[in-house]
């Protein structure tokens, strides 16, 4: 804190300022220095630099990040939708390491690189994308906007991004929806099935829609998430949404095991003890097995998240991998993916390509993940924000600041193209 004589001093060292033709001259007004000192000198507390943090822009030109347009879904969406795609599981433990774990790593930044163009570009499977940035499945869409899967996949179009497509959209929400979104990116999308439901009439479904690449989520084991909470700050009354007006149209479709009882109100989606719904804790490598030889798609697993799982996943004819843990949305193990990774890497030996996801916000947090060996790296909350906030144009917006952010951390790094990140620029902080 300033002293009295010390604020005395500054005020008088203003005025005289103010009084200063240069300072009229620079657009100042004469009372700019009555107005500065009308705010105090002291360090602003936490609680005044989250009020400036949470200024609700109005328009996809005023975003600074990707935080802008979660402050934006906040006001636009319900609160139990704004609720189920913010939280995690149990006490969001998990969901915190998610972003915990970045602080384990430092970037060595070089200077006088040199470098005045960055090559964002990567190839997987064949096709080449504009960036490893891709778009990670998300179910339960039109909750966020009207026919999201297919707003987004326009997004996708337009950034030349690799959409990744929620079975959950497009066997719940809408059964055309596959065709749909395909049209809409003008291309087949990958898909990702959840559980049990990738049985052969479904696989031999996509193979006809072209679909190039089914992702297979394994990472949904059960857990105590948020639903209930959700619902509950949502006023529903006794739980039931299929007896509540604003609920019923979408959750009288759900499966039984997505909904709730006015007698079991922890029969939540992925709620503790669910061992028995459309999860993947029931599943086995057979299974795997069984799906590989199903089909002739390119077959990911999605949730992979040991070296011992990975090593299997490659001796199973898996094509490749993605670290998850959705989000922290169903997994306790209060283990962020970015920690995962390198076990992951190590296991999968460079025979097939390591993708993830799961608590990524900025270029920076995405760069780690390349030096680590990640092939691409998915965003799944902060497209659904710029979706909520701004539809199409703010998920393009997402996914362009996240690319100039990117650009910025290689160029900084020394690593002109995607293929010339290395571990070796990332340090451990001790």
């Amino acid at each position: 804190m300033l002293s009295a004589r010390a604020l005395k001093d500054r005020r008088s060292f203003l005025r005289f300022l103010a009084a200063s033709p240069i300072m009229a001259a620079a657009g100042f007004t004469s009372n700019w220095a009555d107005d500065l000192m009308a705010a105090p000198f002291a360090p602003q507390d936490a609680a005044a630099l989250g009020a400036q943090n949470e200024v609700v822009i109005r328009s996809v030109k005023e975003a600074l990040n990707v935080f802008d347009f979660d402050a934006v879904a906040r006001t636009k969406l319900s609160t139990a939708h704004y609720t189920f795609i913010t939280d995690g599981s149990f006490n969001n433990e998990t969901m915190r390491a998610n972003r915990e774990g970045f602080s384990k790593y430092q970037v060595r930044l070089r200077r006088l690189t040199g470098i005045t163009k960055v090559d964002q570009s990567i190839r997987l499977f064949g096709v080449t994308w504009e960036s490893p940035i891709f778009l990670s499945p998300i179910g339960r869409m039109n909750a966020y906007y009207p026919n999201g899967a297919v707003v987004v996949s326009r997004a996708a179009k337009a950034t030349n991004s690799l959409h990744v497509l929620s079975g959950s959209s497009a066997i719940r929400e809408n059964p055309k929806v596959i065709e749909d979104v395909n049209e809409a990116r003008g291309m087949p999308v990958w898909f990702a099935g959840l559980g049990d439901t990738l049985n052969e009439p479904m696989i031999k479904h996509l193979e006809s829609l072209g679909c190039p690449v089914l992702v297979w989520t394994v990472d949904d084991g059960g857990a105590n998430t948020i639903g209930a909470k959700s619902i509950q700050r949502a006023g529903v009354k006794d739980l039931d949404r299929e007896a509540d007006a604003r609920c019923a149209g979408c959750h009288n479709n759900l499966p039984k095991i997505s909904r709730t009882t006015v007698t079991t109100p922890m029969d939540v989606m992925g709620s503790v003890g669910s061992l028995m719904g459309e999860n993947s804790v029931k599943l086995s490598w057979e299974d795997v097995k069984r799906v590989r030889g199903l089909t002739r798609m390119k077959l990911v697993l999605k949730g992979i998240v040991t070296r011992e799982d990975a090593a299997l996943a490659v001796q199973h004819g898996v094509d490749g991998i993605i670290v998850s843990n959705h989000g922290g949305h169903e997994d306790a193990s209060a283990r962020g993916t970015i920690e995962c990774l390198p076990e992951v890497v190590a296991g999968a030996a460079g025979k097939i390509p390591v993708l993830i996801d799961s608590g990524f916000r900025g270029g920076a947090d995405i760069y780690k993940a390349l030096a680590l060996g990640a092939t691409a790296v998915g965003i799944g909350r902060p497209h659904i924000w710029g979706l909520s906030a701004f539809g199409q144009e703010g998920v393009e917006t997402v996914i362009g600041l996240l690319r100039r952010e990117l650009q910025v951390m290689m160029a900084q790094a020394g690593a002109a193209s995607i293929a010339k990140i290395r571990r070796d620029s990332l340090v451990t902080r001790g």
